[in-house]
């Protein structure tokens, strides 16, 4: 990845970035499924077994869905600050299911999902005072704004994971000038990620109950698989951004 000397100046290769984001994964396959194994494993027991008590159905299947909604945001980010630490600190072995950075890389995400929310509910009432076609098309605008500033706070992430939180602040203004670029890799690292996601899940609803769940554990691997490319993506920004010690030391030498 090439960047300019001051952070002003700093760009994003796209094109290096997002090879470097799937070659990453497709490199070193073997351990991304070896970090995801367990918290994967858990997560789609906890959906089975939720499906199964919620009787198949309709029921079931919302059951199911929202204990994935949940469990991902455990489950599912500790497999990621693997993948991240693994990435800029060379961890390939994790000594507890939630590893070191998990708290500062959930906390980071609780911090920006609350504004968000925040920012949703603000908008919500806005779409209730009339006229709503003009504050309709506001809202519209506000939710566009809310996912691509979530978007532009992104580099939050890796650095949490190694313990090296940054402020929101800090993470918003040090992608400045790069925004675009870092929106346009994220759409292309996860974009195709989400369409077979969408897919699968299609398929699934068209077929009988036990065959829907068969479905979403394949849905469920599709999107663990997409997650991996992104914070390979971050991770490579992020050291681009914020080079590590050993980095620091090897073009002091």
């Amino acid at each position: 990845m090439s960047y300019a000397a001051s952070p002003s100046e700093q760009k994003i290769d796209v094109p290096e970035s997002l090879r470097a984001a799937y070659t990453t994964v497709l490199d070193n396959a073997q351990l991304a499924i070896n970090l995801a194994l367990v918290p994967f494993a858990i997560l789609a027991g906890l959906e089975i077994v939720a499906w199964l008590v919620g009787g198949g159905g309709w029921f079931g299947m919302i059951l199911a869905l929202l204990v994935r909604a949940g469990g991902f945001a455990v489950f599912g980010t500790a497999f990621i600050v693997r993948w991240h630490r693994f990435i800029l600190l060379g961890e390939t072995t994790s000594q507890s299911l939630l590893p070191p950075g998990w708290v500062p890389f959930f906390l980071t995400a609780v911090k920006i999902g609350v504004a968000a929310f925040v920012g949703i509910l603000i908008l919500m009432v806005v779409t209730m005072i009339p006229p709503i076609l003009l504050t309709g098309t506001i809202a519209i605008v506000g939710y566009i704004a809310l996912g691509l500033g979530a978007t532009r706070l992104s580099l939050a992430f890796p650095a949490a994971a190694i313990e090296r939180p940054i402020a929101l602040q800090e993470a918003w203004d040090r992608i400045a000038g790069n925004f675009w670029r870092l929106f346009a890799c994220l759409l292309v690292c996860y974009l195709p990620f989400a369409i077979v996601h969408f897919i699968v899940t299609a398929i699934g609803g068209a077929l009988p109950d036990i065959l829907w769940i068969v479905f979403q554990i394949v849905g469920l691997a599709v999107s663990f698989a997409g997650v991996a490319v992104v914070a390979s993506l971050l991770s490579d920004i992020y050291r681009g951004l914020y080079p590590t010690d050993a980095q620091v030391e090897r073009r002091a030498s």
